[in-house]
């Protein structure tokens, strides 16, 4: 009999540290199954751009930043690697030239049912969508967080783009 109580704290001790490996968390994978299980709402618009030229050795820097608000967008991915966008969010812009403001608007911008395609990448963690390469830096089942980082030189101009998307379910 003490055998079989030895036996059955040993079974009882094994059963509980084995346990451990259930309280860790799966990866939520990229893909075009898990993107289609629900339509994403945009509540996050952040861009910021800068433009720099050389004229006769004087550089000169225009910064662009642009922030969203109001939003009322949404974007359904479909598992057939197609999105759908609509709606309309407001959008805070702002032009600066050697430092100083040279214009400011506001505005809303209007997406009417704007089709197009993307190609999700779970093991580099992006999103391509009609080109433009996102770096996804949350993906679960109810977040998408997507930045953007672009560094180019075009015409002797160098031209650096940051922006970041947010979108919940």
């Amino acid at each position: 009999m003490k055998f079989l109580k030895i036996l059955f704290v040993l079974f009882v001790v094994i059963s509980i540290t084995s346990c451990s490996s259930d309280d860790e968390v799966n990866q939520y994978d990229l893909n075009n199954a898990n993107l289609s299980a629900g339509s994403f709402d945009l509540n996050y618009l952040n861009s910021y751009s800068t433009e720099t030229i050389d004229i006769n050795g004087l550089e000169v820097i225009s910064e662009f930043a642009a922030t969203g608000e109001t939003f009322q967008f949404t974007i359904t991915f479909f598992e057939n690697g197609t999105y759908i966008a609509n709606g309309q969010y407001v959008v805070i812009q702002t032009t600066t030239v050697s430092g100083q403001i040279t214009e400011e608007d506001i505005y809303i911008e209007d997406v009417d049912n704007e089709e197009g395609t993307y190609v999700a990448n779970d093991g580099a963690m992006q999103l391509v969508m009609d080109g433009n390469i996102f770096d996804v830096t949350l993906f679960n089942a109810n977040e998408l967080r997507l930045v953007q980082n672009d560094t180019y030189t075009e015409d002797g101009v160098d031209f650096v783009d940051t922006g970041e998307i947010r979108m919940i379910r």
